[in-house]
């Protein structure tokens, strides 16, 4: 049987990125739409975060969010990777994760003049840019 909340938010554990597929590590093809990346991320937990498929698992950015709270919130990703990891060590977990971007919307986060160039390459300086705090983290990573 698999624990339930082995860790929290005021307790969390931090694992660590040892696999992104394909350079320079999207699974998708630039559309020119602001949201076009979506990437597959490995972390390593050494075997300390055991799950089934189905679940979820939680991520912390850094932050600040939108609310300006350091770290941000909790946010909930799908697990991707079978019950024993990409790898099949049980010492992995994958996420599938779409980078969150909107341009000139209603609830932007950097300002004109203020974005700046992702991991993908993607920056629209001349706008007014949202980017999810914890999908651009991740797809960073």
């Amino acid at each position: 049987e698999i624990p339930w909340n082995i860790f929290s938010p005021k307790a969390p554990y931090q694992g660590k990125v040892v696999a992104n597929h394909k350079q320079p590590h999207t699974l998708t093809e630039t559309t020119g739409d602001p949201n076009w990346e979506t990437t597959h991320v490995t972390f390593d937990h050494g075997g300390k975060v055991p799950y089934l498929e189905g679940q979820s698992i939680g991520i912390i950015a850094p932050g600040p969010d939108k609310k300006g709270e350091t770290p941000a919130r909790i946010r909930l990703y799908s697990i991707a990777s079978s019950a024993v990891g990409d790898d099949e060590s049980s010492d992995t977990v994958s996420l599938c994760v779409k980078r969150v971007v909107e341009v000139d919307g209603d609830n932007a986060n950097r300002e004109v003049g203020e974005d700046k160039p992702d991991k993908a390459g993607t920056c629209y300086p001349d706008n007014k840019v949202y980017r999810g705090v914890c999908s651009n983290h991740i797809c960073d990573m």
